[in-house]
């Protein structure tokens, strides 16, 4: 599927195979989020023609998705030379699916850890097992459509040595999925743009990425923060790397079934201030001024967020309006623009708003307490 429509035979809220920046802060100011309105999706480049790829699949318990995500892999357009698939620990069905995915496929390979070691440990050990140019890192619970590698590979250049596409849910229902699809149109689709356009990258998302893999297998995945994806983006770039989005690209991915589960991995996703720790020495000042902007951004969300209740609580009725129907125009705008763009029916898109109100406060709260005091280890 691209800009325009599905292609593949996969549509957004169906897993394919069974017949269908992450964001990572947790509000937006509306005039980047619009810019994107206005940005087409940038040309890839043409210097790098598709070649051989090595698909790693980490995976812990992934009985529920793992068979789907498989298939999606072997049916990409440019097919995985290899599928290594790291068992990490998995006490459910895991290795069983394996085993008959093993006897189907004969490009799979499968490496089990004896006990849970973490994605980035899993990844690093699996790194030495490439023989391929090309290594697509993809989560278990992620789904590629069919053009997905093809498409990412273009855009590997002298400099860039990272891409990823658009990230959207598997599946369209619940308050967590639906918040996270007006999450994913309005802020991810618009700001990823933006930032590809100032080359720059926040995170190259770790559920679906495709990197060169001499420069991946050299610097390996970072173990040192909760946000492996982000610390890995934002090394590539302190070395003079670029890591690029593309935007046709498009990769399908579980989203938390309740409530609980959506705040214990937004915890994780925002414990980034290690990150920020780590390479603050060096940061390149495009790098340094997306940072900065995204923190303002937030602030400013806060302070707007108190002008409403202060003037909801003081019977200023009509400037409190003006601020909900701003707020609540530009996002359900762009959301159904983006979404008519990628075949998202403008249903799914407008029931999805209310959850999305109704998560935004407490997901920029949590925003905030993730960041001053992040999670440092585990998972």
């Amino acid at each position: 599927m691209g800009e325009n429509g599905a292609k593949d035979g996969v549509k957004a809220g169906e897993r394919p195979g069974l017949g269908v920046e992450k964001t990572y802060i947790g509000s937006t100011l509306t005039p980047l989020s619009l810019a994107g309105l206005f940005l087409g999706g940038k040309a890839v480049a043409q210097a790098v023609t598709p070649s051989v790829v090595s698909a790693l699949v980490p995976v812990f318990n992934g009985e529920q998705t793992l068979d789907a995500c498989i298939r999606a892999l072997q049916a990409q357009t440019t097919k995985p030379a290899e599928v290594i698939v790291i068992d990490d620990g998995s006490t459910d069905k895991t290795p069983e699916i394996l085993k008959r995915l093993s006897e189907e496929f004969s490009n799979i390979r499968t490496i089990r850890n004896t006990e849970n070691l973490g994605k980035a440990s899993s990844v690093n050990a699996a790194l030495k097992e490439v023989s391929s140019p090309y290594t697509a890192i993809v989560d278990s619970d992620t789904y590629l459509e069919g053009e997905y590698l093809e498409k990412t590979l273009r855009a590997l250049d002298e400099k860039v040595v990272g891409a990823s596409g658009k990230i959207l849910p598997a599946k369209i229902e619940g308050v967590a999925s639906r918040a996270r699809l007006i999450e994913y149109l309005h802020s991810q689709s618009t700001y990823r743009m933006v930032q590809d356009r100032m080359g720059v990258a926040f995170v190259s998302p770790g559920c679906s990425s495709v990197w060169k893999t001499d420069w991946i297998a050299e610097n390996g995945i970072p173990a040192e923060t909760v946000v492996e994806d982000m610390d890995l983006t934002w090394e590539a770039q302190m070395a003079g790397m670029r890591v690029s989005y593309v935007p046709d690209a498009i990769a399908y991915t579980e989203e938390p079934e309740t409530l609980g589960h959506y705040f214990r991995q937004i915890k994780r996703w925002f414990s980034w201030r290690p990150v920020l720790e780590k390479h603050s020495g060096g940061m390149p000042m495009r790098l340094k001024l997306l940072t900065s902007w995204m923190l303002v951004e937030s602030v400013v969300y806060l302070a707007m967020l108190g002008m409403l209740f202060f003037n909801l609580f003081t019977g200023n009725f009509s400037t409190a309006f003006v601020l909900l129907a701003a707020e609540l125009g530009i996002i359900t705008a762009v959301s159904v623009s983006q979404g008519h763009k990628i075949g998202i029916g403008l249903w799914d898109v407008l029931t999805s708003i209310p959850s999305y109100f109704l998560l935004r406060i407490p997901t920029t709260l949590m925003f905030w307490r993730s960041f001053i005091f992040p999670m440092r280890t585990g998972w």
